[in-house]
């Protein structure tokens, strides 16, 4: 896991798949990014080193998303590639918010 911030944006970088057995430590992990970078207005999580996205992931993905706009803030996936695009349609992650493919 890792994050980068560049001005009023804040990247969340799992580097891991968003998977059952990791959720809880990456929920934990961006809860606390976001509290430490408060003043950002934009989120990305860049999900380019994600390959496997179960039902819990997809939480974790939509929680996210409520934390941060109840907070005022955007939020957007960049990254994703064919199975993640797969799984964002399917649970019309789109319909929320922006979810970009690998370029």
């Amino acid at each position: 896991m890792k994050i980068r911030k560049e001005e009023e944006t804040l990247f969340l970088i799992p580097e891991t798949d968003l998977i059952a057995n990791r959720i809880e430590e990456l929920r934990d992990y961006f809860a606390e990014q976001l509290k430490k970078h408060s003043e950002v207005s934009r989120v990305l999580l860049d999900v380019n080193g994600v390959d496997l996205v179960d039902s819990l992931g997809v939480n974790l993905i939509v929680g996210l998303y409520r934390q941060v706009t109840n907070e005022s803030k955007t939020i957007e996936i960049v990254g994703a590639g064919g199975n993640f695009m797969k799984v964002a349609n399917f649970f019309r992650l789109t319909s929320l918010f922006s979810v970009n493919s690998e370029q």
